[in-house]
């Protein structure tokens, strides 16, 4: 399968479905969804639409985080999701 990284389209996860994707990792902090929609300015950024399901790895002391959304790794602003469930180990 063809990578679009280049698509300006926002990534959306499907916050409905049961379970977790398979491309989600398998240690992550915690599960959240997106409360606004979030546009990249940097390329290491992760971008995302309201309602995407993003599994959170590292959170960042400056309120940023890193999770991942739909196979596409990246920072985004923590004061632009809500925690939906904690990871228990």
């Amino acid at each position: 399968m063809e990578d679009s990284d280049s698509s300006p389209t926002p990534q959306q996860c499907d916050p409905y479905a049961d379970g977790d994707p398979a491309w989600a990792p398998k240690n992550y902090i915690e599960k959240v969804v997106a409360i606004y929609d979030y546009t990249k300015d940097k390329d290491d950024e992760l971008s995302f639409m309201e309602g995407a399901i993003i599994y959170v790895i590292k959170k960042n002391d400056d309120g940023w985080y890193e999770g991942v959304c739909n196979r596409v790794t990246g920072l985004f602003p923590g004061n632009y999701v809500e925690s939906i469930m904690h990871y228990a180990d």
